[in-house]
Parts: structure tokens; sequence; C-alpha cells
């Protein structure tokens, strides 16, 4: 492209010079043929550098629209792989892939330098005694077995000693080269070991040739390095594996909480936070407890994932003796990786550990400030099962889900507050509406019953005159106290307003719920209300409606009750009267 550039830039001077620049075609000696394909030819470059010109302007336009619209998905948190490879950028790591190519780069590097005609990579597993392939590269028109056992060969407790080892054809008896799928010649084995980082035995790169004599003892040398180099790629493709799953877990995490709004049920935050554990974490057995009560010493299981024939939801755990105490008491991280060696008795409660024979565990504590509420304890049967990494980030997790669930928490607690009645304690009269409505909807779908009470306390304004203010408090409060202790304790008492009060039985016809409401009645006539020297007694009227039969709706149900209640003063108080439509 530059050299036609080059060659239209000089062809527009010539045409400058023999055109314009004055008596140059008058020139002598020069055909006048020439001059004219001369003067073609230059037409040529300069329509071909005008198209040139345009190419340019349409690819650099092209360009920047492509950057804007990379520059707008920056903003948008939208980006584009397509537009991205357009600018020549590289886009996401796949350590998988990384790590198949380099190691099939490192073991042809070994091949080729070696003069080999196979170079393989095995994995060793100690449990099983046994080989397992990673990668191999071959001359032949046979591959390695999958996996072999090392006994009886020339693997046997190679990972003993771990040093480079080379084999010759005197050494490699029938049956000593068990990787080959069928019997292949084999001059010379080299085996070199693979290590981790922390000096811990991976496997072996080894290699073979039809030579007696392949290699010598300085040959080994290169081989360590090949086998150094691979070790250090599968602690770079772990590190960024590690990273990304770290990635993966924050982002899971941040999710959580932003999808955790303050009207979330906590078992349905409970399942997230399990299913995050469960993507990251390998465990058999979690278990999330919170303090029962403020003061208690118990546990509650609020959420469990994995074995479910132990311990699950609703269970009670002492604290003392078991693994939560030290998470809940000192706010510190368990971390166990042998049962046995730490002398462990049992788990939750006595004689527990022998059903279940779990070995490892992590505990995190969930709190709020310095106040501990709960934790969670991840358990396996496996010894040394949980890394020391890992009791960060779940610990990082613990707060994070300690800060939403004192939030969902304090807006329960905010909403209770806003639907209970500051004086009395029970449920005031917005709270008696949206529970009403519910008990309604529960009624239509399971085709259930329900029964109101309306109750007004008889003569109470002359007491409060009497008396004044603070006695009348004072005998509401102790009047929402009988009605709640008469009823069961799954009946709604609310407090509608004034001396009103209101009773939503759950489950009931009217005429079954008439002896509960003599019982309220009964009560509060018998009670002597005494406070600062005074004295004194009152009574109630009440009035009895039903859903359905009485009305299908709270206006019409509670006008139905109401006009009974007042029938009930019409009559002189102190007396229950079911409302009979007329």
């Amino acid at each position: 492209m530059k050299s036609i550039w080059f060659l239209s830039f000089l062809l527009i001077a010539v045409l400058f010079l023999v055109v314009i620049y004055p008596g140059i075609e008058t020139l002598p000696g020069i055909p006048f043929a020439f001059l004219l394909v001369f003067k073609i030819l230059v037409f040529v470059a300069f329509f071909s550098i005008i198209l040139f010109l345009l190419i340019e302007v349409k690819q650099l336009t092209h360009k920047i629209k492509t950057i804007q619209e990379t520059e707008k998905d920056e903003a948008t948190g939208d980006h584009s792989d397509e537009s991205l490879k357009e600018l020549g950028l590289k886009t996401g790591i796949d350590p998988e892939k990384n790590y198949q190519e380099m190691t099939r780069q490192i073991l042809l590097l070994a091949q080729s330098s070696l003069v080999a005609q196979t170079v393989f990579i095995y994995f060793y597993n100690e449990a099983d005694d046994e080989y397992t392939l990673q990668e191999f590269q071959t001359a032949l028109h046979i591959e390695p077995k999958p996996s072999f056992q090392a006994a009886n060969s020339i693997f046997s407790n190679f990972h003993q000693s771990a040093i480079p080892k080379i084999f010759s054809n005197e050494i490699l008896k029938e049956g000593q080269v068990p990787y080959y799928e069928k019997n292949t010649r084999v001059g010379t084995v080299m085996l070199v070991p693979i290590f981790l980082k922390k000096g811990v035995y991976l496997g072996l790169l080894g290699m073979d040739s039809v030579s007696k004599e392949a290699w010598s003892e300085d040959d080994t040398e290169m081989a360590k390095t090949f086998a150094e180099l691979y070790s250090q790629t599968v602690w770079q493709v772990d590190v960024i594996d590690k990273q990304m799953t770290q990635m993966k877990f924050f982002d899971d995490l941040c999710r959580m909480s932003n999808e955790s709004s303050l009207g979330v049920d906590l078992l349905d935050l409970y399942k997230k936070a399990g299913a995050i554990i469960k993507k990251f974490y390998n465990f058999d057995k979690m278990t999330l407890a919170t303090f029962k009560e403020e003061e208690s010493r118990e546990l509650r299981i609020e959420y469990v994932e994995g074995l479910e024939a132990d311990y699950s939801i609703g269970h009670l755990i002492p604290v003392d003796g078991s693994l939560f105490k030290k998470v809940v008491d000192n706010g510190q991280i368990l971390s166990l990786p042998d049962y046995e060696q730490a002398g462990i008795q049992y788990r939750f409660k006595p004689d527990d550990l022998p059903l279940f024979p779990f070995r490892s565990c992590l505990g995190i504590p969930l709190d709020f400030g310095r106040k501990h509420f709960g934790g969670i304890l991840l358990e396996s049967f496996k010894v040394n099962n949980f890394a020391s990494e890992e009791a960060e980030t779940l610990s990082f997790l613990g707060k994070n889900l300690s800060e939403i669930i004192n939030r969902i928490r304090m807006h329960q607690i905010m909403k209770e507050l806003a639907l209970i009645d500051g004086l009395t304690g029970i449920f005031n009269q917005r709270a008696f509406k949206e529970r009403f409505a519910t008990e309604i909807e529960r009624c239509r779908r399971f085709k259930t019953s329900m029964t109101l009470f309306v109750l007004d306390l008889d003569n109470f304004k002359r007491i409060n005159d009497m008396h004044g203010h603070l006695f009348g408090d004072f005998l509401l409060k102790k009047t929402a106290s009988i009605i709640q202790t008469s009823v069961r304790s799954i009946d709604i008492v609310c407090r509608c307003g004034g001396e009103e009060f209101a009773v939503i039985l759950v489950n009931a016809d009217k005429r079954s719920c008439l002896t509960s409401a003599e019982r309220i009645r009964s009560n509060i006539q018998n009670y002597s209300f005494d406070k600062d020297k005074i004295s004194e007694k009152i009574t109630v009227s009440i009035g009895i409606s039903e859903y359905q039969i009485d009305g299908n709706d709270l206006q019409s149900i509670f006008s139905a009750a109401d006009n009974a209640m007042y029938q009930s003063k019409r009559a002189g108080g102190n007396r229950v009267t079911m409302y009979k439509p007329n």
C-alpha cells in the first residue's frame, strides 16, 4: 500500500512538471505519443490516489464508530466481543485452554530437544497407587493408557525418592513399561518428578526412546528444566483459576446482596447463601444456626445443605460443649483439620459423632458489631478438607450475610412497630386491616370459616373523666392483656381506637366462639383495676359476626359485628350478642 502511494505522488509530481511548468511540453526530442501515454498514466495515478483516500476515510470512520460503541458499552457495562475484536483487543482468559496449550508446547519442546519417541505427563494418586494421564506427545500410532497401577513396574515407589531416573534396556523387562496400550519397543525410559510450589509430589514427566542409550545423566538436567517449567505452568494456571473463582464468588455475593430486598423472607435469603457456599466450597454438611432467644444458650438451626439424615431445620443445639461454642462466644473462625487429633467428643450433642463420622470442619460467626447472633459450620467426612484461604472468603461471606440479616431484621422490627399500638402493645387498626384481609384470603383459598369480635368498654368515659387519663390508660392496657389471655394464641387481638377492641378468631365459626366471648366478658367484669389507691370495675359489650354468613369483606363483616355490639350496649351492656341479619 505504501509503494502505491509513493508511485502515485511521483506521477502527480511529474504531471505538474509536464502540464503546468511553462515550456515543458515544447522541449524538443519528446514524442507526442509518449507524452499522451504519460498523461494517461498520471490520470490513472491521480484517480487511484482519490480512490485510496476515499477508502481510508471509510475505514477511519468505521474505526471511530467502533471506538464510540466500545466506550458506550464500557459506560453501560455491555461489552460486545465483536466490537472488541475489531479493535484487536483480547477478551477474557480461559485457564483450561491456556493450560492445555502451554503443556502441549512444553511436551513438543521436550520431545524435539531430547529426541524422544513419546513424552508424557502423569499425575500420581497415592491412595490408589495409580498414575493418571494428563497430556502426551508421541511419534507412534499407539497412545499411552489413561491410567495404570504403579506396582510391579519401574514406577513402583518412584514417588518416595522422587529423583530423576533413567532406565535402560537391561532393566526394562516385560511388564515394566505399563503405560502403553500394546507391547511397544522401548530402549530407554527417563522419569523426572514434578513438584508443586510447596514441594508436594504431583506426578512425573516421562519420555522413552527406542535407543538403548538414548540419554545420559546430563540429559536429566534439561528434563528437570521442562518439569519445573510445567510445574510453574500449573501454578500460574491455578492462580488464575483461583482468581477467576474468587471473582465469580464475589460477583454472586454482590448479586445476593443487591437482590435481597428488605421484605425478603429470611429462609429465602439462607437458600441463596447456601447455594453460593455449595457452588464454591466442597463439604458434606452445612449448618446455619442462630440464637433461639436474646439471652438463650441454645441455637436454632435455620438452614442446612447436604446430609439430611443429620440435624435439620428447627433442631435446637446447646452452645456449651458444641462446635459452635468458639464461633458464637468468641466470634472466631473455627478450623479443625481432624476431629480425632483435636479430641472432639461430639459435634452438637453427646454421642452424635459415631452416628455421622465427620472428620473436619470450618466455622464462621454471624455477628452485628460486637454482638454474635449465630454461625455457619461446614463439615466434611474427609481430613484436612478446608484450606486456610477458604476460611477468609467464607468469613467475608459471613460478614455480608450478617449485614443483610440485620438489615432485614431491623426492617421487620420497624414494620412491627408501625403495626403495634403504642399504649397496649397489641396490634393497631392498620395491622387489624392487614391481618383481616390476609385471613379472608386464607378462608377463600382453604374454604374455612372465621369469626370477628368487636368489643367496647361500657362507661369508659365516666372512669376516664373521674380518675384522669393516666388511670384510663392503665385500664386499657390491662383490658388488652385480659383479652389476649382469654383467647387462643393463634387468634389476633387488636385495638381499633379509643376503648374499642377487635379479635379475629381463625378457623372458627361464631357459635363455637361464643364460649370465648363469654370468657372475655366474665374476666373483665370480675377483674379489679387497682392503681394509686384507685379501684374500679368495668364491663364490656361484645358483638360477633362470621365470614361469609354475615359478610364477604372487611367492611360488611366489621359492620355486622359492630351492629351486634351496639345491640349489647342498648340492652344494658356487659353482654355478648351474635349478629342476626334482618
